[in-house]
């Protein structure tokens, strides 16, 4: 891939559009770039590895993997994110496996050579702390929710939540391709069965739909009413 052309799909991550073009240039030719296949796994829970991932193309999962294979899925990543910061900032294992969900391309940077561009770029500094304190209130939330709402309540949050990051479609928003109810349940932490049942019911009373491979949340505020209320707000 050109240099240029490097430079120019970087300044497509938001985390790193706001600095100058010779800068770009500059992490462009520094950044090593690699191609990972759906279904590979690009980074491993408790690795020693630190470097930072810029998410050029593709989708990967955040996740990890109990003793006894059971997974525990944090979120999904798509085109213009940033992976693996974690490690870079304080050295240690890594606290969750990636995997690729499509084809990807990714873009990354040792820690040091992160840590040396954020001392260079004081924008960057501080885009990094907001990105971590993000990350730091939405697993406050999910905490919170594991903690506090029935089942039921968790897989309205999750819909809600898969809902905002499809993005709006007037009142609702389209799950494309819908996830697996084996994959929602392992974001709240229960079984498939009950996902079934809550997605049956939801879709009898016409807050969700189903067309084909994917599925429609009809009402997304009526959903997001739904979680403020279990979470007493």
């Amino acid at each position: 891939m050109p240099k240029i052309e490097r430079a120019l799909r970087l300044k497509q991550v938001p985390f790193l559009a706001q600095l100058s073009a010779p800068a770009l240039e500059r992490i462009a030719q520094t950044c090593s770039w690699r191609e990972f296949p759906a279904a590979a796994q690009i980074l491993d829970y408790q690795e020693r590895s630190t470097d930072v991932y810029f998410l050029i193309s593709g989708k990967v999962r955040i996740i990890i993997y109990s003793y006894d294979g059971r997974q525990v899925v944090f979120t999904d990543l798509g085109s213009g994110a940033m992976f693996g910061e974690i490690a870079a900032i304080d050295r240690k294992p890594r606290s969750a496996s990636v995997e690729a969900i499509e084809d990807c391309t990714v873009a990354s940077l040792t820690s040091q050579q992160f840590e040396n561009l954020m001392l260079q770029e004081p924008l960057l500094a501080l885009a990094t702390l907001r990105h971590v304190t993000t990350d730091m209130r939405r697993l406050s939330d999910r905490v919170l929710e594991f903690s506090t709402l029935a089942v039921r309540n968790r897989i309205h949050a999750e819909l809600l939540r898969l809902a905002n990051m499809a993005g709006r479609e007037g009142a609702g928003a389209l799950l494309q391709p819908a996830p697996s109810l084996s994959e929602i349940a392992s974001r709240i932490s229960t079984h498939r069965e009950a996902v079934s049942r809550e997605i049956s019911r939801l879709t009898d009373i016409g807050l969700l739909q189903r067309e084909g491979r994917n599925m429609r949340v009809m009402d997304a505020s009526r959903l997001a009413a739904l979680v403020a209320e279990a979470k007493g707000e």
